[in-house]
């Protein structure tokens, strides 16, 4: 089903151009009754398409070029062939923004609103859980000998004493957020959606070890007594003083791409050893692969940015949901093999990247039983 924006838009494009049926008319009709600004929006239009620059824009218009060229923009009712010349050109015409020069819209299109997200939590060894995102929890938390400085984007603390230090707790971000641990030693780990790490309070053993899934980024701090290790499902990244990413949201691979430093990667299970060098990026798949990568998409995630290049809209539908927590439905199965090359940028929002697509591909989407559907 096309968006509420758009039908609206060909409704109007329909009564203007004088090709429009009588349900649709009366549908329209109601519409305007039931919406002032809308039939101010409406009214605008009736009497600017009169302006001479609009007729002389119109009169120019050569329909049949433009509409092979922005086609895909629009939608094609299957039934009725109510889109004739007339009206084909005033879709191009509001497709190049000239409507909306001449008067802009006041309407507003309904948001792409997620249901409510879980909060970033953290469980203690202890078993107590503590909601990070709530804004009303306190900024420091004692846990035995340990201070936690908390806050809804990021936690440090400091441990005092060693009697913790084998305890693990688990600090789990939900789809939607991201998250900034700082370990006791100096450590630093962002935490994508989606991910979860367990660590202990205190490192007083040979090794400092933690483990991961998701994706992190981390930035150890160097202590060549105490290697830094990072354990996931297929993998142990063994470093001492480094920056990396590793990503294991994959159900078939890990892979770890490596900012700085040196880090020694073992496979869990093939048994294979091998070191990574800086702006290289291995993939666990039993055995590992080794090739360079490309910090600025590797990387964006931590600055909210996903690019894609022909990648499928079943693979991007994964990172929709993971980065603003609301599920994606094909109604449509052969959709999800259409490809598409572009960025996602979270603080930009849903909505426009999905206006956007809509209108360099054929598919069309609507928000329904906070569920994004695309077809």
């Amino acid at each position: 089903m096309i968006s509420d924006k758009q039908h609206i838009d060909q409704l109007m494009v329909e009564k203007l151009s004088g090709y429009i049926s009588g349900e649709d008319d009366q549908e329209l009709h109601q519409l305007l009754e039931d919406d002032k600004e809308l039939k101010q929006v409406y009214t605008g239009l009736q009497q600017q398409l009169n302006h001479p620059e609009a007729k002389q824009y119109l009169d120019e218009l050569d329909e049949d070029i433009l509409w092979q060229k922005k086609q895909h923009l629009f939608y094609r009712r299957s039934n009725k062939h109510l889109l004739y010349r007339v009206a084909a050109g005033l879709l191009i015409v509001i497709g190049s923004g000239f409507l909306y020069t001449f008067f802009p819209r006041e309407h507003k299109q309904m948001p792409i609103v997620a249901k409510q997200s879980p909060g970033i939590t953290l469980q203690l060894a202890n078993g107590q859980k503590i909601n990070l995102s709530d804004s009303s929890q306190a900024p420091v938390l004692s846990v035995g000998t340990v201070q936690m400085h908390l806050s809804p984007k990021s936690l440090q603390y400091e441990a005092t004493g060693t009697s913790q230090a084998a305890a693990m707790n688990i600090l789990r971000v939900p789809a939607g957020k991201d998250y900034k641990l700082t370990l006791t030693d100096g450590t630093e780990v962002w935490l994508n959606s989606m991910s979860e790490i367990s660590f202990p309070l205190a490192f007083n053993g040979s090794t400092r070890e933690v483990s991961v899934r998701g994706e992190a980024y981390f930035s150890v701090k160097k202590d060549i007594d105490h290697p830094f290790i990072v354990h996931t499902g297929e993998v142990s990244i063994n470093v001492l003083g480094t920056a990396f990413n590793v990503n294991t949201y994959s159900n078939t691979n890990t892979k770890i791409a490596l900012s700085s430093g040196k880090v020694s990667l073992k496979s869990n299970t093939g048994n294979q050893q091998i070191q990574l060098r800086p702006g290289y990026e291995a993939t666990c798949d039993n055995d590992f692969s080794v090739d360079e990568f490309n910090p600025k998409n590797t990387l964006a995630w931590m600055e909210g940015k996903y690019y894609f290049k022909k990648s499928t809209l079943k693979d991007i539908a994964i990172v929709i949901t993971r980065l603003f927590d609301i599920p994606v439905v094909f109604d449509d199965a052969t959709v999800e093999n259409v490809t598409v090359t572009g960025v996602l940028t979270k603080k930009d929002g849903l909505a426009e990247f999905m206006d956007n697509l809509s209108q360099t591909t054929s598919i069309r989407y609507q928000l329904s039983d906070h569920a994004l559907h695309i077809h």
